[in-house]
């Protein structure tokens, strides 16, 4: 395949970034220079949306096109088939060399699903351990995604710091000879930042040292009307206890600071493109997987409906791609379709759920309403949500439990539940219409989950853990070989591998 009418394409992927807290999307304070030139120059969705407010439903939909009921990776320990077809499948069958470094959160021994290398192993572990069981009510979180995560707040370096290290190590020096190749490429960067814990290092903490931290608002009376939903995600949290104001500040602050060393991480990136004058030519798109609530709502984490755990931020730049901000409302299942459009590649033949905005990004049509469907069945739930946006109103479903309808322009903290209000009851059958039209039965897609945690607790009650296949090679390993030394010790606080991502 000639390099001459074949883009190469970099996909840079966050963890848990707030599109909220950054630069380009209204954020003064963050410091986000890289991404907000790239927002300058490429083309920016302000109402971009994950499949699924946590990790692995997500990356399996994103990567794949389908709705999380689809491939029916449920949680954080749910594997992904390796009869999906993602699209490093799409890539590789059009010719291109595909290449994953960093974190995907592959779930089982399928470590690539269509990419033929990899250069760091991920971060998570690719076993059943993380299952826990939500048929009788929302689990408990035992893990490190609770409040006392958030109360540690402050200055440190922790163990994925060091990983994310090591991933943008092994992308700057394997760019060039990518960019030697007589194959167009596909890179996928995937780093860990800017996901909690809520530390960073001294020199990031320092940036932010004067600046005045923004606290959450919250309405008189707004615990007591809050969703079902949001009532397990909060136990499951341990967050019924608001977290004190300095507390938020610390961790918010922390967020800030891990923004930036994320930039600067991007910045390696684009530099080393730019030095081999192959920035202008390279399809870019950057992106994350979901949000964190970062105390909104006095939630943190992701887990939910809300848009600062839902909006992503996404952008793209590149060869005939327009300079401007889109409204319409996209989903990161749009995110393969798109680059395979841009790069001018066919589609594999199977179904998708994802659009070709491809012609948006090039000026060729105009925008249209779009929408985003999102699903949550993961840890903090004891039922699925069902989430529909769409032109401005957002819809969550969840069986056995009130409707909740938001108009994001009129109240985009979503405080304001309209569903009984006679104004919006055309919206509110267009939407609910539209969501049952793309999962239409949730009372099934409830049972198939318990049933998946079911299955994977027995085989983890069969195995002792000592004799559980690991599925991944130890990115510590690789780390002592690039670096020379442990990714630990003095260097501060490890992060515990099988907390709660």
């Amino acid at each position: 395949m000639s390099r001459a009418n074949q883009p190469n394409v970099v996909v840079f992927i966050t963890d848990e970034q707030p599109a909220f807290m950054t630069g380009c999307y209204g954020d003064l304070l963050a410091r986000t220079p890289t991404i907000d030139r790239l927002a300058k120059t490429g083309a920016v969705f302000n109402a971009a949306y994950c499949a699924s407010p946590i990790c692995c439903p997500c990356r399996a939909a994103m990567m794949t096109s389908r709705h999380v009921h689809t491939v029916e990776v449920w949680d954080n320990a749910s594997p992904l088939r390796s009869d999906w077809p993602t699209f490093a499948h799409t890539f590789r069958a059009a010719g291109y060399r595909t290449v994953l470094c960093g974190k995907m959160h592959f779930v089982g021994p399928d470590q690539l699903h269509g990419f033929e290398e990899r250069w760091v192993s991920d971060i998570y572990p690719a076993s059943f351990d993380w299952t826990r069981s939500n048929r009788q009510g929302a689990a408990v979180n035992d893990g490190g995604q609770t409040r006392a995560m958030v109360m540690s707040a402050g200055p440190g370096e922790t163990e994925d710091m060091l990983y994310d290290d090591l991933v943008i190590r092994r992308a700057a020096e394997g760019l060039p000879a990518l960019l030697a190749d007589d194959r167009p490429f596909l890179l996928v960067v995937s780093i860990t930042g800017p996901h909690f814990p809520f530390n960073v290092p001294a020199a990031y903490w320092d940036m932010f040292k004067n600046a005045e931290i923004p606290l959450p608002e919250s309405p008189p009376g707004a615990r007591t009307r809050e969703h079902p939903y949001v009532n397990w995600v909060r136990a499951s949290g341990r967050l019924d206890e608001p977290v004190p104001d300095e507390v938020c500040r610390r961790a918010r602050r922390a967020i800030y600071g891990r923004m930036a060393l994320v930039d600067d991480h991007l910045r390696k990136i684009v530099s080393t493109l730019e030095h081999h004058d192959a920035m202008a030519s390279t399809v870019f798109a950057f992106t994350s997987d979901h949000g964190d609530m970062m105390g909104e709502h006095g939630l943190w984490f992701k887990n939910t409906a809300f848009d600062a755990s839902s909006r992503v931020p996404l952008i793209f730049s590149g060869p005939g791609i327009e300079s401007r901000r889109f409204d319409e409302t996209v989903s990161l299942l749009d995110l393969g379709p798109t680059l395979a459009g841009l790069a001018g590649i066919p589609p594999l033949n199977v179904p998708t759920d994802g659009r070709d905005l491809a012609p948006l990004l090039r000026g060729e049509r105009a925008q249209e309403p779009g929408q985003a469907v999102i699903e949550n069945y993961g840890e903090g739930l004891h039922r699925g949500v069902r989430t529909i946006v769409r032109d401005g109103h957002k819809l969550n479903v969840c069986v056995d439990t009130p409707l909740e309808l938001f108009d994001l322009r009129a109240d985009p903290g979503e405080w304001d539940n309209v569903v009984g209000d006679p104004h919006y009851s055309a919206v509110l059958r267009d939407l609910w219409q539209r969501l049952d039209a793309a999962s239409p039965e949730p009372a099934r897609y409830d049972e198939l989950r318990w049933l998946s945690e079911e299955r994977r607790l027995a085989l983890l009650a069969a195995v002792p853990p000592a004799q559980r296949p690991a599925w991944r090679d130890d990115w510590r390993q690789e780390f002592q070989a690039t670096f020379g030394r442990p990714p630990a010790g003095e260097r501060g606080n490890q992060y515990p591998v099988c907390d709660k991502e």
